[in-house]
């Protein structure tokens, strides 16, 4: 017995001693963010660890976390209207025009960056008493989203922590260059560009500026502005600015060091997702974390789903959290609708979220929300309509579905974009939206090769040892036991530019080779020169001699 009350006393010490104390902090101006970290959160706290949230925003969402997760939230006010109008009240422009228009928004991350800094002004202004108690904390391990975030780059940098940097994207050109995986845009096509990675000349020259470009803002307009009130020497030799030094004056390297200096990368797609690509150790592929079984439908949805025939099941259609179906033209609800009631014997399940549908046909169900995964893994469920978001594509993959792009940005054309390339999926451009182009994607996405390299592909996603949410608690656990795991970092770090693209090395064989030649081109000419003066002594000799 008292050996029993021993073991039990030592199990219990060795779980204490190896929780971890995680904090973790996502970016607030995309509700999907919240969605995606707050799995991971709850996994963290299933398996003993201490989880804090923090998360300053203009509002807070109503996703919920686990209540055993410690959530610090701190509220910030938008700058000016039109940042208000775009990510607090969602009544911008932007929400109408992404409707009827063709890809545009290009801006987009770049205008969420600048938000996000001056939010963080906000929260170091007006908030420092609170942030600088976070920054005392003994944590032992940070999850960073990659995105939109700053105050989490100074935070890191401050307790010079190990840190996970988390894209909820694909790998971007800008985090490709930071933690030096090659993103070579030859065949690599730059997110947002609408390419695949089957490249004309001209299609190769446009990706390549767009390379360079991507490149260009990440760095100069993005990082120069974290970095814009103080001098700090960077790995590269250049000056930056940067508004931490009003707030923690000398104490903080440049941002572009703090970015490359992750101990891990987590990228929000599956393996095989994306194009293939080469990539460091340290990034590690989690997509599908938030992905699970379906469970039983509700009982509106349920009757509903009843009603459809084995042969035809239904159709669902969703638009994730940002599109505003109260700002679409009339024409747009109106084409689905009709296309929806041609199509009577197929039913169909649409996130609607605007104004009252007169006449709405019997085959249509609509609500503002809907248990998407649930109705993905339903056995009745036929295609996916979707507007393109990572996670909504990846939840199609996951269960086995195929998919209608109906793109309304410019990264939901990419995610989209990765399923046509593979024959998984289909595209329903925007610009040509009608009545007839619905009803024909439909009727095609019916085929049963959609289907059948679909379920191949859904196989090579999930046919792994491990869940996407296992996967990525082992690494929050791995480092917690090994710090920065430097093992995975290559000595690519300590390089400039010219000896990264080996120009040095180039110049000194083009100097070589040059000089080499030159000495074999006077050597020659010498040898000529002699081989004409010695036949000429000789036959001058010769002509004495008989003269």
């Amino acid at each position: 017995m008292v050996a029993i009350i021993n073991v039990a006393i030592t199990l219990v010490f060795f779980t204490l001693s190896q929780a971890a104390k995680v904090l973790i902090m996502p970016s607030s101006l995309f509700p999907v963010h919240r969605f995606t970290m707050r799995v991971l959160a709850e996994e963290l706290i299933r398996r003993k660890h201490d989880v804090t949230w923090f998360e300053y925003g203009f509002l807070k969402t109503g996703i919920h976390i686990a209540g055993e997760v410690e959530e610090i939230w701190t509220k910030v006010e938008p700058s000016n209207s039109e940042i208000g109008d775009l990510y607090l009240y969602h009544n911008h422009s932007l929400y109408s025009h992404i409707w009827n228009t063709s890809i545009y928004d290009e801006a987009q991350q770049t205008t969420a960056w600048l938000t996000s800094i001056d939010m963080c002004k906000q929260v170091l202004s007006v908030h420092k008493q609170k942030f600088d108690s976070l920054v005392a904390r003994n944590f032992t391990t940070v999850i960073l989203d990659d995105l939109y975030n700053p105050c989490g780059l100074l935070l890191v940098a401050l307790k010079n922590i190990p840190y996970i940097y988390w894209s909820m994207t694909s790998l971007r050109t800008e985090s490709a260059w930071a933690i030096q995986s090659p993103s070579t845009p030859s065949y690599l096509p730059v997110l947002g560009t609408g390419l695949s990675d089957d490249l004309t000349f001209f299609q190769r020259f446009y990706n390549f500026a767009s390379y360079l470009r991507a490149i260009y803002i990440h760095h100069h307009l993005i990082l120069r502005r974290i970095d814009k009130l103080f001098k700090a020497i960077s790995p590269f030799g250049f000056q930056f600015l940067c508004f931490f030094q009003d707030y923690y004056p000398n104490k903080l390297p440049s941002s572009f060091y703090i970015e490359r200096n992750a101990s891990v990368n987590f990228i929000n797609t599956p393996q095989v997702f994306d194009f293939a690509r080469p990539y460091m150790p340290r990034v590690v592929f989690i997509g599908g974390i938030h992905c699970r079984k379906a469970v039983a439908l509700e009982k509106d949805l349920y009757t509903f789903v009843n009603k459809a025939n084995w042969k035809h099941g239904f159709v669902l259609f969703t638009t994730g959290f940002t599109a505003q179906w109260n700002l679409a033209p009339a024409h747009v609800v109106e084409s689905f609708v009709q296309a929806f009631a041609a199509m009577s014997e197929i039913y169909f399940i649409w996130q609607y979220n605007g104004p009252f549908i007169r006449d709405l046909p019997e085959n249509v169900f609509i609500a503002e929300w809907l248990p998407q995964q649930d109705l993905l893994g339903h056995p009745k469920v036929r295609a996916h309509i979707s507007h393109g978001g990572l996670n909504s594509v990846i939840e199609s993959v996951w269960h086995g579905v195929p998919v209608i792009g109906y793109p309304l940005t410019t990264s939901g054309y990419d995610n989209l974009l990765r399923l046509v390339t593979r024959k998984v999926g289909i595209m329903l451009e925007k610009q040509y939206l009608s009545k007839d182009s619905i009803q024909k994607s439909v009727e095609e996405i019916y085929d049963i090769k959609y289907k059948t390299d679909m379920l191949i592909f859904q196989d090579m996603v999930t046919n792994v040892p491990y869940t996407e949410l296992n996967h990525s608690v082992f690494w929050v656990e791995f480092i917690e036991r090994h710090s920065k795991v430097s093992h995975s970092r290559s000595a690519v770090d300590e390089l400039n530019l010219l000896q990264y693209f080996l120009v040095d090395i180039i110049l000194f064989v083009i100097c070589t080779m040059s000089a080499f030649m030159l000495v074999i081109y006077i050597a020659v000419r010498y040898v000529i020169r002699m081989w004409h003066i010695f036949p000429n002594n000789r036959n001058a000799k010769l002509q004495k001699k008989q003269d």
